[in-house]
């Protein structure tokens, strides 16, 4: 399992000439390890986004890794952590079976959009929060979300025609919480996402909130695939990538002695 700040990446995986987590990562085991190793992730998270539980799976040589004990696991996780930069940590490393896939074997992800609605900014949640200064209105936006719950076809909430991936996804959870006066978090899991669906969302809700658009502007997005029914695309730092689940699988719970 990892975590990072989006801040300083041009996204998760892999790209020629730019700082990615992958090559980060793919750099510290080659150091341990003395072997080029790929990793692959649960997904790719864009430039600037975050992830607090970001999964991924790298095939080793069994030398480096069977049979570790948990403390041995753990000794292993702190001399990545000492070779990786401060904005990126192996927080939890665990053996899997072959057929294991970070990407193929998940079944939902969840993400979590911040938003500050206040008429000044923070200093300690500009990184984090996407500053709003208009008050929203928080019922109609919660009502808004509700709507998302269940099986749709999401064609209107992707920038892009070149995703190729199905746009029908089933979403188990999308709820907006107030969690203190202004400080909000939007929670939305899913089996999967069509590209920059998630910042799409909180764009049309934005508007929502602001009265730019009508409360039954997600229904009716939901109902034709057309991009201009939907709001513009939220900033990434706003988005954090918060967990991955797999069937009968934990990585707290990895069995190691």
């Amino acid at each position: 399992m990892i975590e990072y700040s989006g801040k300083e990446f041009h996204g998760s995986q892999y790209q020629e000439g730019v700082r990615t987590v992958q090559d980060e990562i793919e750099k510290a085991f080659a150091i341990l390890t003395k072997t080029k190793s790929r990793l692959h992730f649960s997904g790719r998270t864009d430039t600037g986004v975050s992830a607090s539980a970001q999964v991924a799976h790298i095939d080793l040589p069994c030398q480096h890794i069977e049979g570790l004990s948990k403390p041995q696991m753990f000794d292993l996780i702190w001399r990545l952590n000492g070779i990786l930069p401060k904005d990126v940590a192996i927080a939890e490393l665990v053996n899997v079976d072959k057929s294991f896939h970070a990407r193929h074997s998940a079944r939902e992800r969840e993400y979590v959009y911040r938003i500050l609605n206040k008429p000044q900014r923070s200093a300690l949640l500009k990184d984090t929060h996407l500053l709003v200064r208009q008050p929203l209105d928080l019922q109609i936006m919660q009502d808004a979300a509700a709507r998302l719950v269940g099986r749709h076809d999401f064609s209107a909430f992707r920038s892009t025609s070149d995703d190729i991936s199905s746009p029908i996804c089933t979403i188990n959870r999308a709820e907006l919480l107030n969690l203190r006066e202004g400080v909000l978090e939007f929670w939305i899991a899913a089996d999967h996402f069509v590209y920059n669906m998630v910042r799409i969302i909180v764009g049309t809700l934005i508007d929502i909130g602001l009265g730019k658009r009508g409360a039954d502007a997600i229904s009716q997005a939901l109902l034709e695939p057309n991009r201009s029914l939907t709001g513009p695309t939220a900033p990434p730092w706003g988005l954090t990538l918060n967990a991955v689940r797999y069937p009968g699988f934990s990585l707290w719970s990895s069995g190691n002695n």
